[in-house]
């Protein structure tokens, strides 16, 4: 057994020995030296209380004091009595002991504490957040003896916090249950329940008879119906009511009213719980709903972000530790043998992106539509300018080397289409997928393998070749004459340094101009992008995507002038509310809620993809805005 060198456990144990919380401070002095001596080779600890120990236990002692675990009386320190609180923790923890398997079994109050002891002495509790505070983390080692001070102005308790307060509500309860059981009592109140609760008598009648006979479904019941914390709280009253009416109360009428103020806090305290897990469960559902919406693979940090109906930070409504759990439980729980349903991926830049696995394809095919035009541009544009030096590329004419070349650009010009194409669970998913409603008709793999670049973006470096050509002026198809105009053409260097000193200088100027309104909500629209804009894509190219999914009109003209409308709209009502708009209020949440008011009017309603027109309408705005 551990040698003890505690001074507060050493003078519990010596309070226990005598059976008496009053010890004298000489006689522990004593005691404690002598205990030193024999225990030092064991403890070098020990050696404090060697030789004359007085000065050493007295600062303890004062420690102690402080922290309401002994009481010491306002006498010489050779005649000083020690009132060992902890000597009560430990008696009263025996007496909820009994509590717990007799409910006549009184709380202990302050009558049970020697009358020189003052309440000074015992630290003081307000119930309501003392009972809430033990049920949300308790120390059931702690020596402490508290006094409960309960509402309505009923008696206090004593409560020693080595007792799981589950005990303390609990008999709380089942005292209230006892008094109910007895013939004068069960039938009165009773029936003052069923008056105060008129076309309701068989189920308050259920709830008072499963109160009485079945404690455990009783909580289960409270925890499930709402009419159940309604006629307990009305059946508190009542019984609250009728005992303080008694003008004679005994011992067990201060009893009954104790525990009717315990059972009330600690109903309104599990009514409190069950609604902010309703809070939170609702809020963890919008998230999940969230995340089927566009643009289907979010960030962290995006996730962090997202909003209920109202407008309201979903993060907040349930914790860190909340989201955490809810995101591994979606990330790794699996049935069948199946991926789970969110899958994980990374971009180079190492930020992680959640997406479902049903949208992991569609997703593909979009962002491969999306960057088919970017890609193909960027190659034309590089070879063009290669082209007007007579030069060649390998890619231009081998597909091996071509194929190199667009994976490199899609690396560059779309991370998070890159990133999925080369995900270890994409082999999987189109396995799982292949016999599935949800795998659609999405064709990206082909005899288990992936399908070369060159076909996911529908690109062929034979067309792009001759788009680029097309760029050179006729003279290059003429070989003589192409080389001579050439070597004149050719722009003098210090014309493209002038350019650039001269865009330097423009640069310079417009950052010295005073920042007006129109700049400062341009840079907060910069600022939110993050929100609307996946890692390595535009604005530009995040509008076009959405709006290829919105506006299915398939002829070029109609398609055209189907944005355009949408678009006009959009313009014209940013210019009756851009006056109202501040960088203060220019934030997700105003542009969500600009974005709601337009798709509601009836000529937007018309448009079948609701949720891709509101994510364009809101880029639109924050496009308007960015632009001036």
């Amino acid at each position: 057994m551990a040698v003890i060198t505690n001074v507060g456990t050493l003078l519990r144990s010596y309070a226990n020995r005598q059976g008496s919380a009053f010890v004298n401070r000489r006689d522990f002095c004593d005691y404690i030296k002598k205990y030193a001596e024999h225990h030092i080779e064991e403890n070098a600890e020990l050696v404090r209380y060697l030789g004359n120990p007085e000065d050493t236990v007295a600062a303890e002692l004062e420690k102690l004091q402080k922290k309401h675990l002994v009481y010491l009386s306002e006498q010489l320190p050779e005649k000083q009595i020690i009132t060992v609180i902890t000597y009560y923790t430990m008696k009263f923890a025996q007496r909820y002991k009994e509590i717990s398997y007799n409910s006549a079994a009184l709380f202990p109050t302050l009558a049970d504490l020697p009358k020189q002891l003052p309440k000074d002495a015992i630290e003081s509790k307000n119930a309501a957040d003392f009972i809430s505070a033990l049920f949300a983390k308790q120390d059931l080692k702690s020596p402490q003896l508290y006094i409960i001070q309960l509402p309505h102005d009923a008696p206090s308790i004593l409560f020693p916090e080595c007792v799981p307060i589950h005990i303390l509500t609990d008999a709380a309860m089942s005292k209230i249950r006892t008094m109910l059981k007895r013939e004068e009592y069960h039938d009165y109140f009773l029936k003052k329940l069923r008056n105060a609760n008129p076309g309701k008598e068989l189920s308050t009648k259920n709830f008072f008879d499963q109160f009485i006979t079945r404690p455990d479904s009783a909580l289960q019941a409270m925890e499930s119906s709402g009419d159940s914390f309604y006629f307990w709280s009305q059946l508190c009253y009542f019984i609250r009511q009728d005992f303080e009416k008694v003008k004679d109360t005994t011992l067990e009428d201060t009893n009954i009213l104790q525990s009717i103020a315990i059972s009330e806090l600690y109903l309104m305290l599990l009514k409190n719980r069950l609604q902010q897990q309703r809070k939170k469960d609702e809020a963890l559902k919008d998230l999940e709903a969230e995340l089927a919406k566009p643009p289907y693979c979010y960030s962290m940090n995006a996730i962090l972000k997202f909003t209920d109906s109202k407008g309201v930070p979903l993060h907040g409504q349930y914790s860190d530790n909340d989201l955490k759990n809810f995101l591994e439980m979606l990330t790794t729980k699996s049935e069948s043998g199946n991926l789970p349903k969110l899958l994980v991926f990374k971009v180079d830049s190492g930020t992680r992106y959640f997406i479902y696995k049903s949208k992991v394809f569609p997703l593909i095919v979009r962002r491969c539509n999306e960057a088919h035009d970017v890609i193909q541009k960027n190659l034309t544009n590089e070879w063009f300018k290669v082209l007007q030096n007579y030069e060649k590329l390998p890619e231009m004419h081998d597909k091996q080397k071509f194929e190199e070349t667009l994976k490199h650009q899609v690396e560059k010009v779309s991370p998070v289409l890159y990133a999925l194409l080369n995900a270890n669970f994409l082999t999987l998913l189109d396995i799982e997928l292949q016999h599935s409603i949800e795998g659609g008709d999405f064709k990206i793999f082909s005899n288990g393998h992936l399908l070369p670049y060159s076909e996911l973006l529908m690109l062929n470096n034979t067309t792009i070749l001759a788009n680029a050509k097309m760029l050179l002026p006729f003279w290059y198809s003429i070989p003589v004459l192409s080389h001579i105009i050439g070597f004149f053409a050719r722009k003098p260097k210090n014309k493209k340094q002038a350019t650039e000193d001269k865009t330097q200088k423009d640069v310079t100027k417009k950052s010295l101009r005073p920042l007006t309104k129109r700049d400062a909500l341009a840079q907060a629209a910069k600022t939110l992008e993050e929100h609307y804009i996946p890692e390595g894509s535009t604005i530009d190219r995040e509008l076009d995507l959405y709006c290829k999914q919105w506006n299915k009109l398939i002829g070029k003209e109609t398609h055209a002038q189907l944005t355009e409308d949408v678009n006009a709209l959009i313009r014209d009502y940013m210019r009756k509310v851009i006056h109202t708009i501040s960088t203060q209020t220019f934030t997700v949440d105003r542009i969500e809620s600009l974005a709601e008011s337009l798709c509601k009017t009836p000529n937007m309603q018309k448009i079948t993809d609701q949720d891709s027109l509101f994510m364009y309408v809101q880029l639109y705005i924050l496009y308007l805005v960015e632009n001036g």
